[in-house]
This record gives C-alpha cells, sequence and structure tokens, in this order.
C-alpha cells in the first residue's frame, strides 16, 4: 500500500511512522509499505513498483507481458506507464513511459497488479522486442485464451501512429494469410523469422503428419530442420540416441534432416540462412 493510500484512509502521518518504527509496515519503496513483511510474491513486488511510480501508473511493455503469462517474467528491471507527457526515463530498474493516450478500457488489475490490459500490451510489447519474440508472445496469449483480436484490432485502430503498430500488423497479416504458427520456444520462433526476413521458402512449423512431428518442414524439398538446445531438448543419452534413430528413420523414407543449436541461430544467423539456402536448392 501506498503512504497516500493510508492518508486517504483517514491514517495520519505520526500514525503511519509509528507502525514503520513498530515493524507493523515494512518500507517497499519511498512511500510504499507491506502490511507486517516483506516477503512478497514477485506480484506484490510488481505492485510496490507500481504504487512507488505515480497515481495513475500501471505495470506495462515487457513486466506486463511477463505478468499476463505470454512471456518469461524477468526479474532484470520493472517496466511501467504513467501518465504525462510522452518520454521514457530509466533508472534503478525501472523502466517508465510517460504516455498521455492510455485509455480507460487499456487499463485492468491481474491478480492485484494494476496493468495493461492484454491487447493494448501485445501493442505496446510490440514496439520494444524483436519480431519473433511478438510471435511468439502472440501465440502464448492464444494458447492461454487470453487473446481476442476484436480487442486487438480496436488498440491498433485508436493508436495508429505508435511505434508497435506496424510489426503488429504485419504479425496479424501473417496470421491471417499462413494461419497461426505453433513455435515451442523463442529459438523457434528467431529461426522462422530469419527464412521469413530472408525471402526462403515458409515452412511448416511443428506439423504432425500422422506419424512424427518435425521443428521445421519443407515437404516440396524433403527436408527437415531441428532446433537443438540444451535449455529446451532436455539432453540425455537416451534422447541423444532416440534424435539420431529418428533421422536415421527419416533418411530411409526419403527426407534429409538438418539440425542446428541455439548457439549457431542465435550467433551466425546470416550463416544459418546460407545454410538454408543451400539444402532448399538441392533436392
Amino acid at each position: 500500500m501506498a503512504r497516500r493510500q493510508l492518508l486517504g484512509l483517514g491514517l495520519g502521518e505520526d500514525a503511519i511512522d509509528h507502525r514503520l518504527v513498530s515493524g507493523r509496515l515494512r518500507r517497499l519503496e519511498r512511500g510504499v509499505y507491506a502490511l507486517g513483511h516483506a516477503e512478497l510474491r514477485r506480484e506484490g513486488r510488481a505492485l510496490a513498483v507500481v504504487l512507488a511510480a505515480s497515481d495513475g501508473a500501471v505495470l506495462s511493455h515487457r513486466s506486463a507481458a511477463g505478468l499476463w503469462g505470454f512471456r518469461p517474467w524477468s526479474g532484470a528491471f520493472s517496466e511501467m506507464t504513467a501518465p504525462g507527457r510522452g518520454g521514457v526515463s530509466k533508472r534503478r530498474g525501472r523502466i517508465v513511459h510517460r504516455s498521455r493516450d492510455l485509455l480507460t478500457e487499456e487499463r485492468t488489475i491481474e491478480r492485484g497488479v494494476p496493468v495493461t490490459s492484454v491487447a493494448r500490451t501485445l501493442l505496446d510489447l510490440a514496439a520494444v522486442v524483436p519480431p519473433h519474440h511478438l510471435r511468439r508472445a502472440v501465440e502464448r496469449s492464444v494458447q492461454a485464451e487470453l487473446f481476442d483480436l476484436r480487442q486487438v484490432r480496436a488498440v491498433l485502430d485508436a493508436h495508429p501512429g505508435r511505434p508497435g503498430c506496424r510489426p503488429l500488423s504485419t504479425l496479424l497479416a501473417d496470421f491471417r494469410e499462413h494461419g497461426e504458427t505453433v513455435t515451442r520456444s523463442a529459438l523457434e520462433a528467431g529461426l522462422l523469422q530469419l527464412c521469413l526476413d530472408a525471402g526462403l521458402p515458409r515452412p511448416q512449423v511443428n506439423r504432425f503428419d500422422g506419424v512424427r512431428e518435425s521443428d521445421f518442414r519443407w515437404p516440396d524439398q524433403r527436408l527437415i530442420v531441428e532446433v537443438d538446445s540444451w535449455t529446451f531438448h532436455g539432453r540425455t543419452r537416451r534422447s541423444f540416441d532416440a534424435d539420431r534413430a529418428r533421422d536415421r528413420q527419416l533418411l530411409r523414407e526419403g527426407w534429409r534432416v538438418a539440425r542446428f543449436t541455439d548457439r549457431q541461430i542465435l550467433a551466425d544467423a546470416a550463416g544459418v540462412v546460407d545454410e538454408l539456402q543451400a539444402l532448399l536448392a538441392h533436392r
């Protein structure tokens, strides 16, 4: 709770200070306190930084996406939007976006924390993350049954000049033409984005063919690409052996299988594109 809230409830300055001295209130941020103890869940910490920002502030952008659950929650910084003239300030692990166009319907409460709506969160997120991270966030919001296309279009219509409009509109157009992708990780979304940016033939993504599912598949070229990551593909001897046996089975069935590691995709994107171009050109 904020000091201004306690004052609004009729508690005097001296009474607040007495509770701070006695330990009944524990200081979290300047002018923001917890009752009795400071061992809070991450939602409590998020609420504290929002209350410390200013009246009318809400969690937004990457932090809002983390609260909604369609982006990993990062403890590196807290990001919020507060009333005021446009601009961004950064200090002590806080990123504060000033905005005069945050509409009432674009504000809500989630798990007790003031936050931008799902639609507004996606618009703001589109302005600060690369396209494949945005794709992954939209996919996860759809899977969590939070995505509402009408609300997203309403937000786009209400803010045609905001930086996130173009990337979000481009992604929606891609979904409309090709259907929603189902990538399993930001790494898969990143490889798909490399293909799209390079103008390569569009692959099938995590498509089940009745026997098995592959990360990326180009049926016309009889090419399958798998993304290998120690993090997302828990490496054990059994899984390592199973992957190689699967590759040999695909080879017997007339498929070529190429594997790219997370380090290769992240550190040598151009090299990965060149290899894919060569593989797709060879039938």
